[in-house]
């Protein structure tokens, strides 16, 4: 390939994921206003008899935020974001942009079949983890397309150094693969007792074992799909909409590694005086105090990146929404 070549980069299915994250991003916000009417006037939990109880709408508000809204606006970030820094297109690849494509069909077939099967009562019951075996294939299957993507545009990219928002999608990309298959584990329940439903199952754990895969699953779910692709976004974007270089490159690969070693173990704090070892109780309170040191020292070399440039917030929508999530995270 020829370095300095003017690249036309192709942002169609970074499109695509951005209305998706549109509409699931509304889907979300109205189901999350209905429970919280819930909340308030309960008689309002019989309007739609079983399919609008709490316990339906809860885990399909939060499935739709997280998998449907946050999801969509991290990959369409990516296929956005990684062709600019890699200074390469998908369109140089077909077989790339057909594996862009494919992630994108069975990604959005998965948020409609979770959507169907969470107000139909299919369930795990597992906090985050609820979306019943058949689809959990499925997410395997278009996360491996996105490590494809991943891994396909740094292996032919012009740019040789990658730059951090990198290594916070190869972290993203592991984290969750690693996590999403330990603690999904299941088996149906026909296919375990003999009777029962192919279409439900239950965890290969059990007991306290569960707990602690669960859990470790559920902390670190909201870490690598709210915050580690998040601030891989801000690293690129901010410097970008500002003109202003990263404050420290340093800080921000001493952060990343701090939140590596650090993240994987607060998990423990969801099981404070719960049956599991005290150790990892303690293990896990400490860890989450430990971890104000890697996520300040993103938060702060966010901040100083816009030193001498304050006066941007006043003009820039987008600024001031990084900055104020820069000001959240810490």
């Amino acid at each position: 390939m020829q370095k300095n070549a003017r690249v036309e980069y192709d942002y169609s299915v970074a499109k695509a994921f951005t209305f998706t994250a549109i509409l699931f991003g509304i889907l979300g916000m109205i189901v999350g206003v209905t429970l919280a009417f819930q909340m308030a006037f309960p008689h309002l939990s019989n309007l739609a008899g079983e399919y609008g109880t709490f316990s339906r709408l809860r885990p399909l508000h939060t499935n739709t935020v997280i998998f449907g809204f946050t999801l969509s606006g991290i990959f369409a970030g990516w296929y956005y974001m990684a062709q600019r820094i890699l200074k390469v297109s998908l369109r140089e690849s077909p077989f790339l942009m057909f594996i862009g494509k494919l992630h994108f069909v069975l990604y959005f077939i998965t948020i409609l079949l979770a959507v169907v099967t969470l107000v139909a009562g299919y369930t795990t019951s597992k906090e985050y983890a609820e979306l019943e075996w058949p689809i959990d294939i499925i997410i395997v299957l278009w996360w491996v397309l996105w490590g494809v993507s991943i891994f396909g545009l740094i292996g032919i990219r012009r740019e040789r150094t990658l730059y951090v928002s990198i290594w916070y999608f190869i972290a993203t990309f592991m984290g969750i693969a690693m996590l999403y298959l330990f603690n999904n584990m299941e088996i149906p329940t026909a296919l375990y007792s003999g009777y029962g439903s192919w279409m439900h199952s239950v965890s290969m754990y059990s007991g306290t074992n569960d707990a602690l895969v669960q859990w470790w699953y559920g902390h670190n779910a909201v870490a690598f799909v709210f915050t580690v692709p998040i601030i891989a976004l801000i690293y690129y974007f901010l410097p970008k909409e500002s003109g202003q270089n990263v404050y420290s490159y340093k800080l921000s690969i001493l952060a990343f590694w701090g939140l590596m070693f650090v993240y994987l173990w607060a998990g423990g704090h969801h099981l404070i005086y719960a049956t599991v070892p005290d150790w990892l109780q303690t293990m896990g309170s400490v860890m989450s105090i430990v971890l104000i040191l890697p996520s300040w020292g993103s938060a702060i070399n966010m901040l100083l990146t816009m030193k001498g440039e304050w006066q941007q917030l006043q003009s820039n929508t987008l600024i001031k929404f990084m900055i104020l999530a820069s000001t959240f995270y810490m």
